[in-house]
């Protein structure tokens, strides 16, 4: 009984941090998702442009990246699934350590507003969608971001 017991926690704990490995995995392979829309309590944001996903990165050794590209401008995110992959956090990610405001873009400032943690809406091969309340710029106001696969 007591080798039962231990081998459902293991495999429990294997499965979690497998799934958490299966949704990162299926993002890091589209390598570039375009951003179909952006929305705070419903109204569109006019920010679209490109995810590019950072390859061969293992999630257990390191913080995967995302770099948005909207043309000439673009924000680097930290990303991470978590919770079975039913969240995803996003953490904007600061190039240089002392930038002057004016050296930072537009895009820079709403990265940095969509920063926070996503509940996991949808998920397929081909498209993702992501909602959250506690966002650091939204605080409270519902934030939707959906890609799709390009």
């Amino acid at each position: 009984m007591k080798n039962v017991l231990i081998l459902s926690a293991l495999l429990l704990t294997f499965s979690a941090c497998n799934k958490e490995k299966r949704f990162s995995r299926k993002f890091i392979k589209g390598e570039v998702w375009s951003v179909t829309a952006i929305r705070v309590d419903g109204t569109k944001m006019p920010f679209k442009g490109e995810w590019l996903i950072s390859q061969d990165v293992d999630i257990y050794d390191s913080v995967p990246q995302c770099i948005w590209k909207l043309g000439s401008m673009d924000a680097v995110f930290e990303w991470q699934f978590q919770n079975k992959g039913k969240s995803l956090q996003l953490n904007y990610m600061q190039l240089c350590a002392e930038c002057e405001a004016s050296e930072m873009d537009t895009l820079d400032y709403i990265a940095f507003n969509l920063t926070g943690n996503y509940s996991v809406e949808q998920h397929r091969r081909n498209k993702m969608k992501f909602n959250s309340t506690e966002t650091i710029g939204y605080l409270g106001k519902s934030v939707e971001i959906a890609v799709e696969r390009k």
